[in-house]
């Protein structure tokens, strides 16, 4: 891919996109598939996507988040009508250990983690989705809105309980 290839209304550089927003993609992907690999295969699907269509953004339609993360659900769904089942795989977690800490207390933040993983894994796709933009992605309540067709106070709610049903099965 060359780098120097600009999009809709303005210098959009590829490379500078790919440096914003793979982090945050990713991220998104990640809470969504919930397997490593398969995140960064659909994340690199997703900025292939956008090296191909960058041209045809324009802002007057919606902001580039929403764009971005609008050709990520879509990724992510075709995987998964593909794929047909969630495979869910901790191997990500391990890279959240710092390497200066204790054998047990890289094994407690493991639990920990494995333990959030499986509580993610227990939402609701809707919820999952919510979750995934807003503390994956890092999305404001309006580009959620805008992602999922509802009302930016129905997000507030559904993020709301999305974290009560997570706390609720961490505590229990």
């Amino acid at each position: 891919m060359t780098s120097d290839k600009k999009g809709g209304n303005g210098p959009l550089s590829f490379d500078d996109i790919y440096e914003k927003y793979f982090d945050r993609v990713y991220r998104f992907v990640n809470v969504r598939v919930m397997n490593h690999m398969d995140s960064e295969d659909i994340a690199v699907k997703i900025f292939e996507k956008i090296y191909r269509s960058l041209d045809t953004y324009s802002p007057e339609k919606g902001s580039l988040d929403v764009w971005i993360f609008t050709i990520a659900r879509n990724e992510v769904t075709s995987f998964f009508r593909t794929k047909k089942i969630q495979v869910v795989s901790m191997e990500c977690i391990s890279e959240i250990n710092d390497s200066t800490s204790s054998p047990e207390n890289i094994m407690e933040t493991n639990i920990k983690n494995e333990r959030l993983y499986n509580a993610i894994g227990n939402l609701n796709d809707n919820e999952r989705f919510a979750v995934s933009c807003k503390y994956g992605a890092g999305l404001t309540n309006i580009e959620i809105a805008e992602l999922m067709g509802i009302s930016s106070s129905n997000v507030g709610v559904v993020l709301f309980r999305s974290m009560k049903k997570l706390k609720k099965e961490l505590e229990g």
